[in-house]
């Protein structure tokens, strides 16, 4: 594993053996997540009879940020404003990880999203920790923070056997429930920092 150039190291997971950083968040990087090493937490879960949580991140209205800043600061232009909050969001994520999940790992996701990984919490643990690290964000970060998670029981019956199936129908499932709820806030109006909970079955459902 390479030196970490960062204080919090977000991976603590047997599951995870191949481990990169993202040099702009300090998380680890999501094609080492996905799709091998979800499929190795989801099967190991299962075996070990322990629930999986995951949950996806996505970053409110940063455009509207970024325009905002570049705007109005001379030194910011193009995508330097949002960098910054990712960056941010890497810090505070980061510090949250040490303090909240025994096992698992923080990962990007691509543009403005993140995804965690938690094995060894329950589901109200789960949930409660999820709900600290958007109250993070929130107090941190220039920008909110929504999240849509779901905790994964190990006897959840699964309409595949195939942990890399499973793993992408519900990375999917959260994706779209996150934005779903996004696009009602938009249209709606309101704060952002939703926390959404999909229930597992939910995904299986989906996929029947």
């Amino acid at each position: 594993m390479p030196v970490m150039p960062f204080d919090e190291v977000p991976c603590r997971a047997d599951w995870l053996t191949v481990t990169r950083y993202d040099p702009a968040t300090g998380l680890v990087a999501f094609p080492d997540l996905y799709p091998v090493a979800l499929a190795e937490a989801l099967h190991t879960a299962a075996a070990t009879s322990k629930a999986l949580g995951v949950a996806i991140g996505d970053v409110d209205d940063l455009s509207v940020h970024m325009e905002r800043v570049n705007a109005s600061d001379p030194d910011s232009f193009g995508h330097l404003a949002g960098a910054t909050v990712m960056a941010q969001l890497g810090q505070v994520a980061r510090a949250w990880f040490a303090e909240a999940v025994p096992s698992g790992c923080v990962a990007t996701f691509g543009g403005d999203e993140v995804i965690v990984v938690a094995t060894g919490l329950t589901h109200q643990r789960f949930t409660d920790a999820i709900n600290d690290l958007r109250d993070r964000c929130t107090a941190e970060l220039p920008c909110t923070v929504s999240f849509a998670t779901a905790v994964v029981e190990p006897d959840l019956l699964w309409p595949t056997r195939d942990p890399v199936r499973q793993g992408k129908l519900l990375l999917a499932r959260l994706d779209r429930a996150l934005f779903d709820a996004k696009a009602a806030r938009h249209a709606v109006g309101g704060p952002g920092g939703s926390v959404v909970q999909v229930d597992s079955n939910e995904v299986v459902c989906d996929a029947a």
